[in-house]
């Protein structure tokens, strides 16, 4: 297990919170609320909340969505009233969750980071600086993976049948085309839009509860005609926290999620012509590639695993006859901005 608070201390220099400029309707548009989606991961969350008390950009909210969490991370929050905007969501689900926190974004810009990250005191400032260009509706930065001690996640694309490359070639805007394939997007713990932008491309899929929500979401806003940005110095650290779906090690035990996020995007974008058998199977084999050995698996067998991919993809080609679903997250609501103090 990683000791991830002494990591914070010598991983992020500390800003000292003095005299803080008031937030003003002159900066009122470059405001951002930051969005945690959380579950069961309440000491890592914690780590989160203290890295974002360290930002040097001062104009942003923070708003947790709590899913049907256990582990005491709603009595955490409880325990620090006034201090970020609290949402509850009923379903493990990253797609829903992320919809429920765009709804109670007060600002115009709404950034993500993940509930096992840390930003760089930067963070905020060099992707809010982006959005200065004209035509950008995303903007997003490298990851540090904090288990493997590099940076994993660096300009990343997409091709449309759901193969992804986490260090391609820049520039980024060479793959700012609508219709690009391969296409770029953003590292969700580590990406930020603008909301009225996200409004437009309908939100966050609900079906993908886990993994291709951010390539998804990104690909829409290419494909709309915006730009989207790299900003080398939003740097965040990862420290990958086990889950539902990973352990400790970071090997994938349970391969539905992942399996079915995988084949819903490749055929979101497959050709009406294109043989879904062939697209079902291009999926197996490349989660079959990545499956651990019999070793890794430990109680769990080899066949149980490639079973969990079949039945995974058979959902999703059932799955395929309702399309994508189109959220409506609404204008942003009438809160009261309230900037986060940590």
């Amino acid at each position: 297990m990683i000791d991830w608070r002494e990591s914070v201390r010598k991983g992020r220099r500390l800003v000292r919170r003095r005299g803080r400029p008031g937030w003003s309707a002159e900066r009122a548009d470059r405001s951002v609320s930051v969005v945690i989606n959380t579950l069961d991961r309440r000491d890592w969350l914690e780590g989160t909340l203290d890295g974002l008390d360290d930002q040097e950009f001062v104009d942003f909210e923070v708003v947790v969505v709590n899913g049907p969490s256990s582990d005491g991370t709603a009595e955490m929050l409880a325990a620090r009233p006034g201090r970020h905007r609290v949402v509850h969501c009923d379903v493990a689900s990253l797609g829903v969750s992320r919809n429920a926190g765009i709804r109670h974004a007060a600002c115009p810009l709404v950034a993500f980071i993940d509930d096992d990250a840390v930003p760089e005191p930067t963070w905020l400032s060099e992707l809010v600086t982006r959005f200065e260009s004209e035509g950008v509706g995303a903007v997003g930065g490298p990851v540090f993976d904090v288990p493997t001690d590099r940076v994993e996640w660096k300009i990343c694309t997409c091709t449309r049948a759901g193969e992804p490359n986490t260090d391609s070639p820049g520039p980024l805007d060479r793959y700012n085309v609508p219709g690009a394939d391969p296409l770029p997007y953003l590292a969700g713990c580590n990406m930020a839009f603008r909301r009225s932008v996200l409004r437009e491309v309908g939100g966050f899929n609900p079906m993908l509860a886990y993994g291709y929500d951010d390539v998804e979401v990104c690909a829409r806003v290419v494909d709309r005609g915006y730009r989207i940005a790299y900003a080398d110095d939003a740097l965040v650290r990862h420290f990958r926290a086990p889950s539902a779906v990973r352990d400790e090690s970071m090997q994938l035990r349970d391969p539905y999620s992942i399996s079915y996020a995988r084949t819903q995007f490749a055929l979101q974008w497959a050709q009406p012509s294109q043989d879904v058998g062939s697209l079902g199977a291009a999926v197996k084999t490349a989660m079959m590639w990545h499956a651990p050995s019999a070793d890794e698996l430990g109680g769990s067998s080899t066949q149980h695993y490639e079973a969990r991919i079949d039945t995974a993809i058979s959902d999703a080609l059932a799955d395929r006859v309702h399309g994508r679903p189109w959220v409506d997250v609404g204008d942003r609501p009438r809160l009261d901005f309230v900037p986060y103090l940590g």
